[in-house]
């Protein structure tokens, strides 16, 4: 098998059982003919299978840890088999940092909280190993070791990980951190002193402990493929320095697009393979007391339709019956949905992003701001995470076509880009400003928010702060009336820039100005960079007004002008531009739903079509060919003057512009 075969797949199956102490049929109905057959049905092009879960217990019957006692027929065994025969990869599922059995046997080994106590227990805190306890040597990697030497399988997804890494004071780690630094007295909370460095030596520990399994496993079978799920995504946002395989990441089960969307605008600029894995199947309820259902068709293919425009693979998420045996209507669910994804594969795969916005996702930032005390996690989301997935939204429900970077990344690809966002992103290095800076000046447009951003870049922006940022309830005008934008803003006065809004202190546009711009432009050299004073990106993370919507887009468009793609469409149609050699891939996503959805209800049953949608697009010279996939039909297109206008119809889910273009004559 290819040593990568993952950049090769682009549809699957994955199905979990986290196998437990009370289990007492697992296995007993598993089936090479029912397992076979159902999975023929969906034709996936690999399956990933359940090995070991979060409480510990192997699902098969290994030799060097603590098997189910219910296992009375190994399952993996023969989904192994089927995989085989249907040739395909198989990887197990496998929970890494957590595990409750090793977590009871080997209380020395738990990661510990800052007063000495241990991790996990209570409620949903994960019982994490600490990074460099025996566990990896003694459990995870004979585990692995065995199902490659029995089974032949070709990768595993260790889940539990990432988001399952609390910050851990065990002798473990306040002994290795005293001998790498010569500090003695341990940082325990975020006002002592040496506090971020304890948390990234945290983090690299955390790096060391996959290195150890991937180092280790790649050695025992060099075309195995490591996944450490949520690894260097969103949520650790730092350069990849180990030896993943791929990266990938089961998404939010419920309102999970724009979680989806994030993830993966993120993880397409990491320069490796990817998916994304969406659960099956939702619920209105906690977690600890969800009543779980399987989604819809149009559902799955909404989310699916997402992950692919941008790049990646698709995994669908599914539980078997403890018995083993996989649910008959739900495979057929899933083949409905494969067979929506088969017809968008080739418009897909193979294909990269069109550079227009680079939104950043600063991993200075993200770490400054992200404060995991005790048992929360080295990677919590956050407020940072909660600002960019606004920020995110504010560009794409304009219909710019935006991707995410981190600072490495962005430093690497700028010039590519004609438009840059920065949302409320503090603590960036000097050298990541000036160098924004210095693009802007050769002809880039920046667009800056929020509070601090007049004294980060004092004498650019063409404006003088007026005392410093304060919390205050505020209104920004659009669309005739004025939103609530509360939160912390900087008054401002002009210095050269030029006003686009006025900051309002009550919803009158007329009688309520403050005297302050909310936003402002100024001409830097060749380009030009807008600035927003105030949490806008973080406030539409939480609040997704029109008028937050509007008064955005209006700067936007004051900073950007034309775009290489624009379209006419309801904000809900999301605009992707992906590209490969002669040929430009428009896709379109209509994220509505046909039944309103609520708290409550999370289950999208239908989607309706919307349209008519026009595209216009920059192209040279006259296309070769313009088709609509994976129906061409109902489109009519023109080409004048440099400018491709398309006018689609009608969309349901997904429809691609395909844009053959005439090659470009080389010098």
């Amino acid at each position: 098998m290819d040593s990568n075969w993952h950049k090769d797949v682009f549809f699957g199956l994955h199905f979990d059982l986290h196998a437990g102490e009370h289990d007492t049929e697992l296995g007993a109905e598993t089936t090479y003919k029912h397992i076979r057959a159902e999975l023929d049905k969906v034709a996936p092009d690999w399956v990933q299978y359940d090995c070991k879960g979060h409480p510990g217990y192997t699902g098969y019957p290994t030799k060097v840890g603590t098997p189910s006692p219910g296992i009375v027929k190994d399952a993996l065994k023969i989904w192994s088999e089927v995989a085989h025969d249907m040739g395909i990869p198989i990887v197990v599922h496998y929970s890494g940092t957590w595990d409750i059995v090793q977590w009871k046997l080997h209380p020395d080994w738990s990661r510990r909280k800052a007063d000495g106590s241990l991790v996990g227990g209570e409620g949903w805190n994960p019982h994490a190993m600490a990074a460099d306890c025996p566990y990896d040597d003694q459990i995870v990697i004979p585990q692995l070791t065995e199902v490659i030497d029995w089974y032949d399988i070709d990768g595993c997804w260790v889940d539990g990980e990432c988001w399952a890494a609390a910050p851990d004071w065990s002798a473990w780690s306040t002994d290795l951190f005293t001998q790498e630094t010569g500090i003695t007295a341990i940082p325990r909370k975020p006002a002592d002193a040496h506090w971020a460095e304890y948390m990234a030596f945290n983090r690299r520990r955390f790096e060391a402990h996959i290195q150890r399994y991937a180092d280790a496993l790649h050695a025992r079978k060099p075309a195995f493929t490591i996944c450490s799920n949520w690894a260097y995504t969103a949520r650790m946002p730092d350069e990849v320095t180990v030896p993943v395989d791929y990266l990938s990441g089961d998404f939010t089960w419920a309102f999970g697009l724009d979680n989806a969307t994030l993830e993966a605008k993120f993880m397409d600029s990491r320069g490796l393979p990817w998916d994304l894995m969406a659960w099956g199947f939702t619920t209105s309820g906690s977690m600890d007391k969800a009543k779980w259902t399987t989604k819809s068709v149009a559902h799955l293919a909404m989310e699916g339709a997402l992950v692919a425009a941008n790049g990646g693979a698709y995994q669908i998420y599914d539980t078997p019956v403890r018995n083993g045996r996989v649910v008959d209507w739900h495979m057929d669910v899933f083949a409905e949905v494969g067979k929506f994804m088969r017809a968008r594969q080739a418009i897909c795969q193979g294909t990269t992003s069109a550079p227009h916005v680079a939104l950043l996702h600063s991993e200075s930032h993200f770490y400054a701001n992200n404060h995991p005390e005790n048992t929360v996690s080295i990677y919590n989301e956050g407020v940072p995470v909660r600002t960019l997935t606004g920020a995110l939204a504010l560009l794409l429900d304009n219909h710019y076509h935006a991707d995410v970077m981190n600072e490495e990344t962005l430093l690497r690809r700028m010039n590519d880009y004609p438009v840059v966002v920065v949302a409320e992103q503090t603590h960036l290095p000097q050298a990541l400003k000036d160098a924004l800076v210095a693009w802007v000046k050769r002809g880039g447009k920046l667009l800056l928010t929020g509070s601090h951003i007049a004294q980060d870049y004092d004498g650019v922006l063409g404006v003088t702060a007026e005392g410093e940022p304060g919390e205050e309830v505020v209104y920004v005008p659009a669309d005739g009336g004025a939103v609530n934008v509360s939160g912390s803003w900087q008054h401002v006065k002009m210095a050269g820039a030029k006003s686009l809004a006025p900051l309002l202190k009550t919803q009158e546009v007329k009688r309520g100005v403050t005297g302050y711009p909310a936003a402002t432009i100024k001409k830097v050299g060749k380009g030009s960079i807008a600035a927003i004073y105030g949490p806008v990106g973080t406030v539409y993370g939480d609040y997704r007004y029109p008028r937050i919507r509007s008064f955005a887009g209006n700067v936007l468009k004051a900073l950007t002008g034309t775009m290489p793609v624009e379209i006419d469409a309801p904000p809900y149609v999301q605009l992707t531009v992906r590209q490969r050699e002669n040929q430009l891939i428009v896709h379109l996503l209509n994220t509505s739903s046909e039944n309103p959805l609520a708290p409550v209800n999370p289950y999208i049953e239908a989607v309706p079509t919307v349209g008519p949608i026009t595209v216009r697009v920059e192209c040279a010279a006259r296309p070769k060919a313009v088709a609509l996939a994976p129906e061409n039909t109902g489109l009519t297109w023109k080409w004048s003057q440099g400018v491709l206008t398309a006018t689609i119809e009608s969309l349901h889910i997904h429809s691609a512009l395909v844009i053959d273009l005439k090659p470009v004559k080389k010098a």
